[in-house]
């Protein structure tokens, strides 16, 4: 008998019936059982949002797992992040003092246990996407302007060793995830910032990645550009 968990990740997949769009399983609050359910039918890339559940369950799960960090971060959770080893990507930057925490810790991690990653700094790289706030509700995250991002992506570009620019993310507000108009107003504006970054700092299109879409928006995100969609609920169930 078909696990729920795996039934319902199938027919998202389906439904996207896209190669080049990521389903990231965000397993916030669920038990590392659930996470080996999908991994064990070939899933290996998985969400967290909360630093503490993701390093309790990162030492429980094998070591080829992919983890996104997609939470608010405090500053004083950035070493706690950069020292997980197979943390592949965070999604949720929103400042220069954040990303300069996690390039020096996940350096000092790095120098200290090169044997983790075959002795290559480039296996060691975290991805960084940074999170534009495309609603401007003072409840969510990010940025909201280019001039706000550009000393961000200066540093990635330009000075960091163990973090690359991956790309933006924008959680949409409740409002516009749930009209009925075939076209999602935030979605709108973080196509419009990956085009005006395009413009910038001449990064190719493929390059900048967007991840937006939620299990009530994800059709729509696709539609307009998305590059990964982020679904808890409707996969592993009501939390």
């Amino acid at each position: 008998m078909s696990s729920p968990i795996i039934s319902n990740y199938n027919r998202i997949l389906g439904k996207i019936n896209n190669p080049n769009v990521l389903l990231l399983p965000v397993s916030k609050f669920k038990p590392s059982s659930d996470i080996l359910v999908l991994y064990n039918t070939g899933v290996k890339q998985f969400g967290e949002n909360y630093v503490q559940e993701l390093v309790q369950k990162q030492a429980e799960l094998p070591k080829d797992i992919k983890w996104f960090f997609i939470g608010q971060l405090q500053s004083n959770k950035c070493k706690d992040l950069a020292y997980l080893s197979n943390l592949n990507t965070i999604e949720s930057i929103n400042s220069l003092k954040q990303l300069k925490k996690i390039e020096q810790h996940r350096s000092d991690y790095y120098n200290s246990n090169q044997d983790l990653f075959g002795s290559s700094a480039e296996n060691a790289i975290i991805n960084i996407k940074i999170q534009i706030n495309t609603s401007k509700e003072d409840q969510k995250g990010g940025l909201s302007s280019i001039e706000e991002i550009t000393p961000l992506i200066d540093f990635l570009t330009k000075e960091a060793k163990f973090l690359r620019f991956d790309g933006l993310m924008t959680i949409g507000s409740f409002s516009n995830s749930t009209n009925d108009g075939e076209i999602n107003e935030d979605f709108e504006t973080l196509g419009q910032f990956k085009l005006k970054v395009h413009e910038a700092y001449s990064i190719p299109l493929e390059s900048i990645k967007l991840s937006m879409g939620m299990s009530h928006d994800f059709e729509k995100a696709i539609k307009q550009g998305s590059n990964e969609i982020r679904i808890g609920t409707d996969i592993f169930g009501a939390r």
